[in-house]
């Protein structure tokens, strides 16, 4: 029998961040690639064949993956394997279904809603299966501490979709070449997973593959928040959706790029609060509500310290970072992505966390769905009437709506208060250092500097190291001062 791996919760926020960051430079190097080697229609029918694609395996997972944070940490070691088997079963089961909205005219009519992706309905529909199954990997390896493969599966698992989609493209330059190259990567990477899968059952003690009892409860706890993800999937998607039919494939191209985000922050948050919702499982299940909501604060000052600075600085320098990224040809995305920057601030509250963590999805699919009546017809209207500009507004609304409703539950949950459930005044610390120390940046930007990516890159990290010092000094830097001093000792007695 095997001993879990015994890891700090910090290490394992820092490798699976390092891992992500790592995964993500391979994820840049598809769009920088092609945005160049593509014309604008080209590369929106390609957008427009992802979006269809990653909702579909979006909301037909229903989310089931992520009932092993929950259920993994707790359970005993012998029944851990049933976990596993019935998440495996269950994600088939669902993946299966997105056929009805594949082959149906009714849905199909909507979802690809050209003929360019009509063509595509079987490859679209065989890599759903196929990277939904995919998705129980990443929480299996968080809750079991992996460390290894928290570094080398996401950057391998996008590194090869990059390494196949250039190669496939140069020896025959079509999009066909790049979608046979997406259908081989995905297929070697689920036999990747296959095999993880297998020697993690085999290190389990024997137990019953499957439990009636074990798999109602598991539906019971992820149902509500497979369908909050599903809601959330549809809703969130619904202005990319529903803009392969009212806006231009070149349109779709720049309103595609305007989501491309701040490389390195939903990275870094993702590992902070998977960690963290861990721990808060452990507290609530232990009856610590306080401590449950202690460790949420400290993951939001961690969340907050890092990326309001970041977004701020890019926000500023928006136009030089589209056009080095993507060239000039997609400047037009350029006031899109600013207003798409905004809703990172909300994202790294967290909201949602502490509903999860102690067990009242209920509350997440509620938000969603009230949210969703409000957030699809405007959305739909917004896109139809004013294009990219509607839709990104659209966008934000689906964002932010839900988080309004679940921040409320969790003040409930909490037995907290508006002023008390958020830690406001490092908060507003946070955000006044931020805005302050950047004005001189501005004026620099609008009036002395010429403006390239050389300036961008030396005034932006100039930027950021006093923000950092900043931070360090009123103690609520993502790191804290002791373990910063520790490291420094370190490495001073390495040298």
């Amino acid at each position: 029998m095997i001993k879990e791996n015994k890891v700090s919760d910090n290490k394992q926020i820092f490798w699976l961040a390092f891992g992500k960051i790592i995964a993500l430079l391979a994820t840049l190097t598809i769009p920088l690639f092609l945005t160049r080697f593509l014309d604008k229609e080209e590369y929106g029918f390609y957008n427009q064949f992802n979006t269809v694609l990653f909702f579909l395996t979006s909301f037909f997972s229903f989310g089931m993956h992520s009932n092993i944070f929950y259920f993994y940490p707790i359970l005993k070691r012998f029944e851990k394997k049933t976990i596993i088997i019935h998440t495996i079963a269950f994600l088939l089961g669902f993946s299966l279904l997105s056929a009805l909205f594949i082959y149906i005219p009714l849905f199909s009519n909507f979802f690809l809603a050209n003929d360019d992706l009509q063509n595509y309905r079987f490859i679209i529909y065989f890599l759903t299966v196929v990277l939904t199954l995919t998705s129980i990997v990443h929480p299996l390896y968080v809750v079991k501490k992996d460390i290894g493969t928290s570094v080398w599966f996401p950057s391998f698992q996008v590194g090869i979709k990059a390494v196949f989609i250039i190669g496939f493209f140069f020896i025959i330059p079509t999009i066909q070449s790049i979608i046979n190259a997406i259908v081989v990567s995905s297929v070697l990477v689920l036999i990747i997973v296959l095999v993880y899968i297998s020697k993690t059952l085999k290190d389990l003690p024997k137990g019953p593959l499957f439990k009636k009892e074990m798999a109602i409860t598991q539906l019971k706890y992820n149902l509500p928040i497979g369908t909050a993800v599903a809601l959330k999937g549809f809703s969130q998607r619904f202005d990319k959706l529903i803009g392969i039919t009212y806006l231009s494939v070149t349109s779709y191209a720049t309103y595609s790029v305007a989501f491309f985000g701040i490389p390195g922050i939903q990275q870094v948050y993702d590992s902070i609060s998977q960690v963290t919702v861990v721990g808060m499982v452990k507290c609530f299940n232990a009856g610590e509500t306080a401590k449950a909501h202690m460790l949420y604060k400290n993951m939001v000052i961690k969340t907050l310290a890092f990326s309001v600075p970041i977004i701020m600085i890019v926000t500023l320098n928006a136009n030089e970072i589209i056009t080095f990224l993507f060239t000039k040809k997609y400047a037009d995305a350029t006031p899109l992505f600013q207003m798409y920057l905004l809703s990172f601030i909300f994202v790294m509250m967290g909201a949602g966390l502490i509903l999860r963590a102690s067990g009242n999805t209920k509350y997440i699919i509620r938000a969603f769905l009230y949210a969703s009546i409000i957030t699809i017809p405007a959305t739909y209207f917004l896109m139809k009437n004013f294009g990219t500009f509607g839709g990104m507004g659209g966008a934000l609304l689906s964002i932010i709506l839900p988080k309004i409703y679940q921040i409320k539950k969790e003040i409930e949950i909490t037995e907290s208060t508006l002023l008390s459930f958020l830690p406001l005044k490092i908060m507003g610390k946070i955000f006044l250092i931020s805005l302050i120390v950047i004005i001189p940046f501005a004026y620099l930007r609008f009036f002395l500097l010429e403006r390239n990516i050389l300036n961008v890159i030396f005034t932006s990290t100039v930027y950021l190291l006093i923000i950092a010092a900043i931070e360090i000094r009123m103690n609520v830097f993502i790191i804290g001062k002791e373990k910063l001093i520790d490291l420094k000792n370190r490495i001073i007695k390495r040298i």
